[in-house]
């Protein structure tokens, strides 16, 4: 019998989608409380307005890709929220989706598109990309490691094709998704794509061409086969785009699932609730105590970060292994229009880049990427810059930059790489801390050993999910978040122990 009243530990986008897909299939018997320890809903989802809200600023996530099963499963929850009219897409042939860029070692580098020619002229004319080409010509001779052995990026790219293209090219890509540092991820954990490209192929080369991708398991296709397709409309717009968002940011879609989960008679949503105690009692009982009251419930699904968890549960194996990293985050706005010298999606610093004293890791032209989303009458150059990450990790707090610090480094740096020195209309620093975990080498052994350990310690009383263990994007969060809340609801698992973490190898390597 599935359990008769969840609690839901954090109100981000894995806390609202569990609670939302809970409360979609369970008898409306079932209670779903939701506690969220801040004054909102969303997590690192910030869209905030300035200037008269005519500037959307994205403090956290900015855009989604339509691509994977997490994809459809994100575009059905779009539909089912009835806001696909506000969906604003990237057309794949646009400059944004089409142009990057790195900083490297001094200057703006383009990287090959999907333009086969400007893609070879491109290459030719870049010396680390022209030397890397007898890497790449190389690698599907290059014989695989021993099968699920662990390693970091670097060492993975380097031993596969060659250090300059894991020290340039692939420690920029890091720095554009995990803030990280390529010699410490997990090759397994962080680009689990390429990293079973080898497994099943060989190669990344041969697996990059295969027409065979590898079949869904048969959990991912239960959750897939309740996706629905009948928006028509949508589904063209997104099947010519590389990139989406909303008219007022992706905060429309965590605010659209606050919505309909507020109108569900069975589901409770609180703010400013921070738990700071869980009682397992005797039989299914748990009491959860807050720092405003206590609820009971038969089951917690945790989506608060590891290291809060480990708080409240010590006796969990691995969950303060990985840091969790901070970023410096400067959305700027200027009033002239057409300021970026290049047009395209941003640009990314690698950490080999020699000089680069303010520690950035990348910069988004927003105002490229996503032009809808201001005022129709205003035309502003609008751009995120990123600092910090993996590089902030030795510094002490009186050490991390504050707010007039953060603007500082970030203008400097449009100085010195776009050559912008116009005077910002709007602008918003902010320091996220701890907002990105690290997936640091045999994080999925780990996984596994935690796994066991909740099994063990909890029976089917805990479950977890959220970007401290299977993925850090919003289509990972909401999939893994969907699945869990199905799996914890199926009839035919009622002997089975869900902890969220089934998709693990739980065998020790």
């Amino acid at each position: 019998m599935p359990p008769q009243h969840f609690v839901i530990l954090g109100g981000g986008i894995s806390g609202l989608t569990a609670a939302w897909y809970l409360a979609l299939n369970a008898p409306l018997t079932t209670k779903i409380t939701l506690l969220e320890a801040s004054n909102r809903f969303g997590g690192w989802i910030q869209s905030t307005r300035v200037g008269d809200d005519r500037i959307l600023f994205e403090q956290g996530p900015r855009t989604l890709r339509p691509v994977g099963l997490g994809g459809l499963v994100v575009l059905d929850m779009i539909n089912r929220l009835k806001i696909s009219e506000f969906v604003h897409a990237l057309p794949k042939d646009a400059p944004a989706a089409q142009n990057r860029y790195i900083f490297y070692p001094n200057k703006l580098v383009k990287l090959p598109g999907s333009n086969l020619i400007s893609g070879i002229r491109q290459t030719l004319s870049t010396k680390f990309l022209l030397k890397s080409l007898s890497a790449v010509v190389r690698e599907p001779f290059v014989r695989p490691v021993l099968p699920n052995l662990d390693e970091s990026v670097h060492s993975f790219f380097t031993r596969r094709f060659n250090e300059q293209l894991a020290d340039i090219l692939i420690s920029a890509l890091a720095h554009g998704i995990y803030a990280g540092d390529v010699k410490k991820l997990s090759m397994r954990s962080t680009f689990t794509n390429i990293y079973n490209m080898e497994k099943s192929y060989g190669s990344v080369i041969r697996g990059a061409f295969s027409r065979n991708p590898s079949p869904p398991s048969d959990e991912d296709m239960t959750l897939v086969e309740t996706i629905n397709r009948d928006n028509e409309d949508l589904m063209k717009i997104i099947n010519k785009s590389s990139l989406y968002s909303f008219k007022d940011g992706i905060g429309q879609l965590t605010n659209a699932l606050v919505k309909d989960l507020r109108g569900k008679p069975n589901v409770e949503l609180k703010v400013d609730s921070r738990v700071r105690e869980l009682k397992f009692e005797d039989g299914n009982e748990i009491e959860i105590i807050t720092n405003n009251g206590k609820f009971k419930g038969d089951h917690i699904i945790s989506t608060i970060p590891a290291y809060e968890l480990v708080k409240l549960l010590p006796m969990l194996p691995h969950l303060e292994y990985n840091p969790f990293v901070t970023v410096g985050v400067v959305n700027v706005a200027y009033e002239q229009p057409n300021l970026l010298p290049i047009k395209g999606f941003g640009v990314l610093f690698p950490q080999a880049t020699p000089d680069n004293r303010h520690h950035v890791l990348g910069i988004v032209f927003d105002s490229d990427t996503m032009p809808l989303q201001d005022h129709p009458k205003d035309n502003y150059t609008k751009v995120t810059v990123m600092l910090g990450g993996h590089y902030y990790e030795t510094f002490k707090e009186e050490e991390l930059p504050d707010e007039e610090e953060l603007l500082h480094q970030a203008l400097q740096t449009l100085e010195t790489t776009l050559g912008i020195y116009a005077t910002p209309a709007e602008y918003v620093a902010k320091l996220q801390r701890k907002c990105i975990p690290q997936y640091y080498v045999n994080h999925h052994s780990r996984l596994g050993g935690l796994h066991n350990a909740i099994k063990e310690n909890f029976k089917n009383r805990l479950s977890v999910c959220g970007s401290s263990y299977l993925g850090v994007s919003i289509n990972d969060c909401v999939f893994n978040s969907a699945k869990l809340a199905l799996n914890l609801l199926n009839d035919s698992k009622k002997d089975v122990v869900v902890t969220g973490l089934e998709r693990v190898d739980v065998k020790i390597e």
